[in-house]
């Protein structure tokens, strides 16, 4: 994760007709976001559906990526613990099965925790990930987790742990947060989840992206992040996409693009998007960006 900008994907996980991962699939969708620009790829977060699946099966598909040449680099996983043991345990068979980086959410089961317990789970995790530890992105997505990373708690642990946690992913759709990340980084790379907010956080400095969006648009994403292109009908995709829920949704526009309904395919407790919503999603992306 040296690159001065980086254009990532929140890959998402394509899925058999018995709800596995279609690996081969898979590893063939990283391959075309690669050839299509794309610098670095996120399994498992979550438009991947990362809390849903084993940890023997997220490793399998991690180390059929690394053997088709994505390299350590530009691979990573999400990881979703409520233990910091488990969670420790998780970014370990990442890092041995060939990820450059893990994006570690933070517990979410108890809310209201304050930074001093957070900082004592992220630090328990990281020291227990072994001697030589590579990069730990933390991941700030408070929709998700009902518990935020304040600027306060993330600065305190890449002080603590320098060359170790390197980045922040940002989903909070809070821009006063994202702003002030950004401006107060430090040696960190922010990188934008919100692609509404991708083009101003570049502008100020931002690293770039790792977008969900990337899965169907990644030249647009690449764009903005490498060429500082503007793209405002990015903004009015993102605010059509998020009427749904954002997994289906993504999965939706996906089979959209590809003609492949087996896109589709969600893990429990998710539902597929239905038809018309589909349609819709498709119509929207079709008008903000032709084919």
């Amino acid at each position: 994760m040296n690159q001065e900008r980086i254009a990532g994907a929140a890959v998402s996980t394509p899925l058999t007709d018995k709800l596995a991962i279609d690996y081969d699939y898979l590893v063939d969708h990283v391959t075309q976001l690669q050839q299509r620009g794309i610098d670095l790829f996120t399994l498992f977060g979550t438009t991947g559906e990362g809390a849903s699946f084993s940890r023997a099966e997220r490793v399998e598909a991690l180390e059929r990526c690394r053997a088709t040449g994505i390299t350590e680099t530009q691979l990573g996983m999400g990881v979703f613990g409520l233990s910091s043991h488990d969670a420790s345990k998780d970014c370990k068979a990442a890092f041995a099965s060939g990820c450059g980086h893990v994006l570690l959410a933070p517990p979410c089961f108890y809310k209201g925790v304050d930074d001093e317990g957070l900082y004592r789970w992220f630090s328990e995790v990281i020291e227990s990930a072994g001697p030589n530890p590579k990069h730990f992105m933390l991941y700030h997505i408070p929709a998700m987790t009902q518990v935020g990373l304040s600027v306060e708690l993330v600065t305190r642990l890449a002080a603590q742990f320098p060359d170790v946690v390197v980045a922040v992913k940002d989903s909070s759709g809070n821009w006063p947060h994202t702003q002030r990340l950004i401006e107060e980084r430090g040696a960190l790379k922010i990188l934008v989840g919100h692609e509404g907010f991708l083009e101003r956080g570049m502008c100020i400095g931002a690293t770039g992206a790792i977008a969900g969006t990337s899965n169907v648009i990644p030249e647009i994403i690449k764009a903005i992040v490498h060429n500082n292109s503007k793209q405002p009908k990015l903004t009015v995709l993102i605010d059509e996409l998020l009427k749904y829920p954002i997994i289906p949704a993504v999965k939706g526009l996906i089979a959209h693009r590809t003609g492949s309904p087996a896109w589709l395919r969600v893990r429990s407790p998710f539902t597929a998007l239905d038809a018309q919503s589909v349609n819709i999603l498709g119509k929207h992306l079709d008008k903000c960006f032709p084919v």
